[in-house]
């Protein structure tokens, strides 16, 4: 029989949204995940990429990558969006994340604190519609040099 080892997750997310000027916001996001324990168990290893709305179990989302493209048991994220309402219900939004994500980076080695591993931008457009919201980004990366444009239409259940 294999053996299983024992290991927990650990998830923290803050964050924080101003509207220093009229019809202008900003958002302010870090986040991070780790496990605790020597488990090489890869099944609850943190994935980020893509605009995952709904977060589920350990997916995350980060622009310039498609999903489930960065993977590793322990990540540190920080991210921005500035959104401008240009006219009722609609805005156009740039956005920019940046992360380390690897195995167990909050070791002694300090990864966690290096120049970020990943970054990426986007650019969005949103309208507040009968149907939910409706809306449409670009992202890209410059350590990939690839781009993903990407449609989100109605509410999350």
């Amino acid at each position: 029989f294999p053996s299983h080892d024992r290991f927990s997750i650990g998830k923290m997310d803050v964050g924080i949204v101003a509207s220093p000027i009229k019809k202008w916001s900003v958002l302010i996001q870090a986040e991070t995940g780790f496990k605790i324990g020597r488990s090489t168990t890869p099944f609850f290893d943190f994935i980020l990429g893509g605009t995952t709305v709904r977060e589920v179990n350990n997916f995350r989302p980060f622009y310039g990558y498609n999903y489930l493209t960065i993977l590793g048991n322990s990540f540190i994220k920080a991210s921005t969006t500035i959104d401008y309402e240009f006219y009722k219900k609609n805005h156009f939004n740039l956005s920019y994340n940046a992360a380390n994500v690897g195995s167990f980076i909050f070791d002694a080695t300090k990864k966690w604190i290096d120049k970020p591993s990943f970054t990426g931008f986007a650019l969005g457009y949103g309208l507040d519609s009968i149907v939910g919201p409706i809306e449409l980004k670009y992202s890209w990366s410059p350590e990939s040099k690839n781009s993903y444009f990407w449609v989100n239409v109605g509410f999350i259940f």
